[in-house]
């Protein structure tokens, strides 16, 4: 990446030393207008982001607010516990084919 950024730039200042000066501050002046609006693109586009994300974090806030949500985060939470118990409570049994193979032993 680095070579090919260093080719461009070669190329480019080989190419402004084979123009005359008026055409060399010409290419200057549309490099800078084009900079400009890169510039001016890039802020404008950071300003649109930063206003949607703005909303979108107040529309988050509203959404955590609603009474149906917290409800639904509530239950959500103590099936997550009981799936949890069960978990514990089933690793702490043994299963049915290890008591099988148990069984077979005796």
């Amino acid at each position: 990446m680095r070579t090919i950024v260093s080719a461009a730039v070669i190329g480019f200042a080989l190419a402004l030393a084979a123009c005359s000066q008026g055409e060399q501050d010409k290419a200057q002046a549309e490099v800078n207008e084009a900079a400009s609006d890169v510039k001016t693109g890039a802020v404008e586009v950071g300003t649109e982001m930063e206003a949607g994300l703005d909303k979108a974090g107040a529309e988050l806030k509203e959404i955590a607010k609603d009474p149906d949500v917290q409800r639904a985060g509530d239950e959500a939470e103590a099936a997550l516990k009981r799936l949890g118990t069960a978990i514990r409570t089933a690793d702490d049994n043994d299963t049915p084919a290890e008591n099988a193979a148990a069984a077979e032993k005796k």
